[in-house]
């Protein structure tokens, strides 16, 4: 018997009771509320690249669907992400993004995290309406006129014309897991070994792990790459389509 009144030894009891169910429920809720915070800036993140994929479309069907325009107007229009919202001046701040595009170390990373894929005009689609100019000895789509051209499909492309002067990209952005505790577990989960799931490229051994950096899409996203300094954080895999109709004949490349 401990002598204490009954009412004390309730308290008591109820006292230890809530310290137990804090140590249990506090750190779940901290994984809540960061995963929220870290979801809402990847979808925030999401909405730039849509938008951005979709500039880069429109100014490929201005530019004879070249890739290179394509590919630049697509990190102009990601310059957000690399702006220090500490700097009140807009344009000092965009300016100050749009200069790390020229840094080498900076160029190399962009390089590393942006994926840039032209999904039409595709081959097929010039094997069946490419046109080469005598001038230039360059073979495009033609572009002029299209209600007057046939509308039938092609024997390799399986499209008409007018399908063919349609410009389609996808672009596979990785976006920096900065949020604490977060960006590490999804990692896990994504790409945790013989524990992870069969997601973008599929687990990874040890071996791959050490030796083999780039050997899948998990290493190049979701593990942080030891050799290249500025990927400090984990990535996820952002994709983005963009659709539009060309306005300008589509060089074959």
């Amino acid at each position: 018997m401990t002598g204490l009144p009954p009412s004390k030894a309730r308290r008591g009891a109820q006292r230890g009771a809530t310290l137990v169910e804090f140590v249990i429920v506090f750190p779940l809720a901290v994984l809540f509320v960061l995963s929220l915070i870290q979801f809402g800036i990847v979808y925030m993140m999401k909405m730039e690249l849509n938008h951005a994929a979709f500039m880069a479309a429109r100014a490929g069907a201005m530019a004879n669907a070249d890739p290179q325009v394509i590919r630049d107007t697509l990190l102009r229009g990601l310059n957000q992400s690399f702006e220090k919202q500490d700097n009140a001046s807009d344009l000092t701040r965009v300016g100050e993004a749009e200069a790390l595009h020229v840094l080498p170390i900076r160029f190399a990373d962009l390089t590393h995290r942006v994926d840039v894929t032209l999904l039409n005009p595709s081959p097929a689609a010039f094997k069946d309406f490419g046109v080469t100019d005598p001038t230039t000895h360059k073979t495009y789509i033609p572009n002029d006129n299209l209600e007057f051209r046939s509308t039938a499909n092609g024997s390799t492309s399986r499209m008409n014309l007018r399908d063919a002067n349609l410009l389609k990209i996808k672009v596979v952005y990785g976006y920096d897991l900065v949020v604490p505790v977060v960006g590490p577990m999804i990692a896990r989960i994504m790409c945790g070994g013989d524990i992870g799931l069969e997601a973008w490229g599929g687990k990874i051994s040890i071996i791959q792990s050490e030796f083999l950096p780039t050997a899948t899409q998990c290493l190049l996203y979701y593990k942080a790459n030891k050799l290249n300094p500025l990927v400090r954080y984990p990535r996820i895999p952002l994709e983005a389509f963009a659709i539009v109709d060309m306005q300008s004949p589509a060089y074959k490349k």
